[in-house]
């Protein structure tokens, strides 16, 4: 898609209100199955916020789910933080000598790229290991999680009891207290872990987009999209966030890679399935199908996370930078995470090579540039007498119904 395209997608999306649906066909030379197959996708692009249907009665969901039975649910969540601490359990049971678990089996801890789409499908084994702090060689199934939705293994005063526990556990290692802007999707999420559905989180890690884009983008085109958004911002009658502005005015720079990932992550996954529910947000829905194709032309996993090599002639300072200029331009500090062992990949991969002089004078570096560029972004918002902050999400209220 031409950014002309983008721009237009993105304005036509920002109007919807009501959910979409496309459907995708098995590809020829993607391992998909022949032309006789009923194997589909079911895309459903979701609007920001909240959308005009009562979802009390969740009607587009449970809609789809007893019309097509799917193998998969796919949501639009970053699976980043999950990934990280599913890769610390492995490595831990590894070091513990439980079968089937290799010490060399984890290469990296940090989630900078997914192994395989199975690693983005969220096991509740998983999520019981997180909670118990535990290898799961060492507790009971039938209290967990992972039997929470089965009444002929797990008690109904257990279940009762693991309610709450569930939510809280969604929240903290799966969603990382941080909901989707997307509330339907956030609705879909738990009420399909909280069932018997397999879900996969489908967003793109926030730190592979950033590896993307710092080795794409040139420095003085990065400044210059910053003062871009900034002035853009400041015609508009009603201003909006910085990142939204960001999103809105630049969807072929921040969204781009983002649809790639999620139409190769569809491609790979739907060789294991016959039907795929996705739910995503509505404006990825038109590049999703417009990038649906088979080989040549399609886009493949291996394309889609590529880093690229970083650009001749920049230093690590440069690179900082973009990094600092990001991380204002979305709101969102994805090097600062709890879950990162290693702030400074695009620098060097291996975090035990970097000496602490310089790790101290990386961390300067990059303060100064933040605190510069959020500088010009709070004195930008201070000149805005019609800027009104976003309002943060509900609380969800999760249905006991199965």
């Amino acid at each position: 898609m031409s950014p002309e395209d983008y721009l237009y997608n993105q304005r036509e999306c920002s109007q919807m209100t009501k959910p979409r649906l496309i459907t995708l066909q098995p590809l020829d030379g993607c391992n998909h199955g022949g032309d006789t197959t009923s194997d589909e996708v079911q895309v459903i692009g979701v609007p920001t916020g909240k959308t005009v249907e009562k979802f009390d009665d969740y009607t587009t969901f449970s809609s789809q789910l007893e019309q097509t039975h799917p193998d998969l649910i796919f949501a639009q969540v970053n699976p980043a933080p999950f990934i990280a601490r599913q890769r610390f359990l492995a490595h831990k049971c590894a070091l513990q000598e439980v079968e089937d678990y290799s010490i060399h089996g984890v290469q990296n801890i940090d989630p900078l790229k997914i192994d395989s789409w199975e690693e983005c499908v969220v096991n509740r084994v998983v999520l019981d290991m997180l909670n118990n702090n535990k290898v799961h060689t060492d507790f009971h199934y039938a209290d967990g999680l992972a039997t929470y939705s089965y009444p002929y293994i797990q008690e109904k005063e257990t279940q009762l009891a693991n309610y709450e526990k569930f939510i809280d556990t969604i929240r903290e290692h799966v969603i990382y207290n941080k909901f989707s802007d997307y509330n339907m999707i956030n609705q879909v999420l738990h009420t399909s872990l909280m069932g018997k559905q397999n879900v996969m989180l489908g967003e793109m890690p926030d730190q592979l987009l950033r590896l993307i884009l710092g080795n794409s983008v040139e420095i003085e085109e990065m400044r210059d999209l910053f003062k871009f958004v900034v002035k853009k911002n400041q015609e508009l009658k009603q201003p909006l966030s910085i990142k939204e502005a960001t999103l809105q005015f630049l969807p072929h720079i921040f969204q781009m890679p983002k649809d790639l990932y999620i139409t190769a992550l569809l491609k790979e996954s739907f060789q294991a399935a016959t039907q795929i529910n996705a739910y995503v947000g509505i404006h990825h829905l038109t590049p999703i199908q417009r990038y649906w194709q088979g080989p040549p032309n399609g886009i493949n996993f291996s394309e889609a996370t590529r880093i690229p090599e970083r650009i001749r002639g920049e230093g690590d300072e440069i690179l900082i930078e973009k990094q600092a200029i990001m991380d204002v331009m979305l709101e969102s500090r994805v090097w600062g995470e709890k879950y990162i062992t290693n702030p400074f990949p695009y620098l060097e991969e291996d975090i035990t090579k970097i000496t602490k002089v310089d790790f101290k004078t990386m961390k300067g570096c990059f303060f100064q540039n933040y605190k510069k560029y959020n500088a010009f972004k709070e004195q930008m918002y201070a000149s805005l007498p019609n800027y009104r902050p976003k309002e943060q999400p509900e609380k969800l209220k999760i249905s006991q119904r199965q």
